[in-house]
């Protein structure tokens, strides 16, 4: 079995998530909250490997207690990710007005290897690029790649439930000798001279603490990829999530979490009514 990339953006968007609601709110201080994170995930169908690590500093924008304001906050951060096919590092700015709104922008440089089928270039959109289809075509080439992305997050959190919903609006543009290429960790094609598409993320969680302390919680996560040429390739799946933080040092690690996710494809070009699964283990160092 061919190794494919990890769904980088899927599986790194829910363990940011489940860290964005069971860690404590930090407390407004002068000066920027550095933080650093590192995660590992594994996922199937698509079968891949991720290692990402993530690094950002935070200036609070408000003292009030009041809800509504007491997370509002600017950040910058820069994030690396690794997988047998490609890396990437990318950098964001992030604006929270409110702290049920968070505004972020950046751009993503990548670099391809030329493994497990990247970078490959196609003709049409309507060609296929499932895993049979991707085999067939032989061996990738090096090449490079670049997003733009403006991302708007809601987010809220009422007793036990909490819940977000975010849509990512990119732009991607490569060297791929086109007129298409597949990129895999979108898991979809796109034009190589410049291309648009729309991601949404929606989780509804509900959460404990356990008598051992840290964060327990489970719900459902709901993901949609389109890309706006390209109607005819849409993908959405739902599924269950579940997650684990544990408040101290466990399994040698500081901070540790562990997310696990099964989802149905209700769309996809070749994976209609198919599960998948990923599974992520975070960890932060610090208090």
């Amino acid at each position: 079995m061919t190794t494919r990339s990890v769904e980088t953006f899927r599986s790194g968007f829910a363990l940011a998530l489940a860290s964005l609601f069971l860690l404590p709110a930090a407390a407004a201080s002068e000066g920027a909250r550095r933080s650093l994170g590192e995660q590992l995930a594994f996922t199937v169908n698509n079968l891949g490997l991720q290692n990402s690590l993530d690094l950002s500093w935070t200036w609070p924008l408000s003292e009030s207690r009041n809800p509504l304001l007491s997370d509002a906050h600017f950040a910058l951060g820069v994030t690396h990710t690794l997988t047998p096919s490609y890396t990437r590092l990318g950098a964001w700015a992030e604006l929270s007005p409110l702290s049920v709104l968070d505004l972020q922008a950046g751009v993503e440089p990548t670099a391809y290897f030329g493994t497990f089928h990247s970078l490959m270039s196609f003709d049409s959109y309507s060609d296929p690029f499932d895993h049979d289809s991707l085999a067939a075509r032989g061996a990738g080439s090096f090449g490079t790649a670049a997003r733009v992305f403006v991302s708007p997050r809601l987010k809220m959190k009422a007793g036990p439930v909490v819940a977000s919903a975010s849509a990512n609006f990119e732009w991607w543009r490569s060297n791929a000798a086109g007129p298409l290429f597949y990129e895999p960790a979108r898991d979809t094609l796109l034009k190589a001279d410049g291309d648009a598409l729309m991601t949404t993320n929606s989780v509804l969680l509900y959460q404990r603490t356990p008598a051992s302390g840290g964060r327990l919680a489970g719900g459902l996560i709901h993901q949609l990829t389109y890309v706006w040429d390209a109607p005819e390739n849409k993908i959405q799946t739902l599924g269950i999530l579940m997650t684990r933080e544990f408040g101290s040092k466990r399994f040698g690690l500081p901070h540790p979490r562990v997310l696990g996710i099964v989802s149905y494809y209700l769309d996809d070009p070749s994976k209609k009514h198919q599960i998948s699964a990923t599974l992520a283990l975070g960890f932060r160092p610090g208090p």
